[in-house]
């Protein structure tokens, strides 16, 4: 993870408590909790941007949480599943499955945070996956969730706020959520013409964005993957056969 964002919200080496308990797990996947503004400013974020967005919260999310839950292995249970999900912001077709394994418990048998982080993941990548319209519902109630546990909530805030301004400048939506009946669930989202995001758009602070920076940050990414050792990742075959178009593995 690049430091300077670390360091901008404040998370080296931040392990002090964080306010969770019974109950908690089901407040933050509840699909009552709402926040309009902030699911209007998702509706203005193309797909994969926004698949982007949630994946580098949930690295946030971990990065907050190291330390707290010391029977959990981070890096065995998720560093597999984090570089499919960044492989699924460039094509969906490259993640094999977004069944994630979730149940994550602390010493007490209360889901954890984590927990909640992946319960989340799935229904917002099964939406990805599925081409499904509204997929900016459960991307508020993961925000909400790594806004929750941060140490420094103003610095998140200030942090969020520009990110997301300047993801959906960079990668506007290009559905107009205002123009469909919102009784119509069965709408699809083409996200096939959306612009891939590459992770150092988020992460590192010094990124330019150009589409010649963001091809060659993707192709240095998807041939660092391994999909022989990634459960989480198609191989090439697999992709052709669900529709690829293009050489696999490669921008």
């Amino acid at each position: 993870m690049t430091n300077n964002i670390v360091r901008i919200l404040n998370l080296d080496n931040t392990q002090n408590e964080i306010e969770w308990g019974k109950g908690y797990h089901n407040k933050f996947h509840d699909v009552e909790l709402t926040n309009t503004s902030l699911s209007n400013v998702f509706k203005k974020v193309g797909y994969k941007a926004v698949i982007g967005i949630v994946v580098t919260l949930t690295e946030l999310i971990q990065k907050r949480l190291m330390g707290l839950f010391p029977h959990i292995n981070v890096d065995c249970e998720f560093s597999l599943k984090i570089k499919a999900l960044w492989a699924t912001v460039i094509n969906p077709l490259y993640l094999k499955s977004y069944n994630f394994d979730w149940e994550y418990y602390d010493e007490n048998r209360i889901l954890t945070p984590y927990a909640t982080n992946w319960y989340i993941l799935k229904f917002i990548v099964r939406s990805y996956v599925r081409s499904s319209y509204y997929i900016y519902e459960y991307p508020v109630n993961l925000s909400l969730l790594a806004r929750h546990i941060m140490p420094n909530k103003k610095l998140f805030d200030s942090w969020f706020a520009a990110t997301l301004y300047k993801t959906a400048k960079v990668f506007p939506c290009t559905y107009d959520y205002a123009a469909l009946d919102s009784s119509y669930n069965g709408a699809k989202y083409d996200c096939s013409t959306d612009v891939p995001v590459p992770r150092e758009f988020f992460f590192d602070t010094e990124f330019e964005y150009s589409k010649k920076a963001a091809k060659h940050a993707l192709n240095v990414f998807l041939k660092s993957l391994d999909y022989n050792n990634n459960p989480w990742l198609c191989t090439s075959e697999e992709m052709l056969e669900k529709g690829f178009k293009g050489t696999p593995y490669t921008i």
